[in-house]
């Protein structure tokens, strides 16, 4: 005699033969839609320089790329802060990314730094520099580690002081 099946357990044979379809097709799928959606891990994915970086800086370093850093302007966004001015360089600008690296009066001296090593890495000559945004170095691999070197040598991207 054939045993009977619950409701409850053809649907869940059925869920699983749908998730185990779904995973084959995804690993049998190679083409470009999905190559930016890799699972974090496999060889190749993620930069080199923040593999080997201290977990604070690659924190700090992805913060900032993607916006989400804690600068006067993200801040007062959220409501944390009633201005968006600096409170390293007396309050005089909104503190930006753009401000952080190329304006701010308390980080002139790693500002220096870290556009000379961008601009040795990157073959751009030193009035080319400045005038760069500060959007165009991180999807450039090669400036990693200049950035990570600018951050570990500031205070930038970590919380403000209260």
């Amino acid at each position: 005699m054939e045993r009977l099946y619950t409701l409850a357990s053809n649907r869940a044979g059925r869920i699983s033969k749908g998730w185990s379809a779904a995973k084959a097709k995804w690993e049998a799928d190679k083409c470009s839609k999905h190559s930016s959606c890799r699972l974090l891990g496999k060889t190749g994915t993620k930069r080199p320089v923040m593999k080997t970086s201290v977990k604070s800086l690659a924190t700090s370093f992805y913060r900032i790329e993607c916006g989400h850093a804690p600068t006067g302007v993200y801040r007062k966004r959220f409501g944390h802060r009633e201005d968006d001015r600096c409170w390293w360089s007396a309050g005089t600008m909104a503190q930006t990314r753009d401000h952080l690296f190329c304006h701010c009066s308390r980080w002139s001296e790693q500002q220096k730094a870290i556009w000379k090593a961008v601009g040795k890495v990157t073959g751009w000559n030193g009035g080319r520099c400045r005038h760069v945004e500060v959007t165009e170095l991180f999807p450039r691999q090669e400036c990693d580690q200049a950035v990570v070197d600018f951050l570990a040598a500031t205070e930038v991207g970590k919380f403000p002081p209260e």
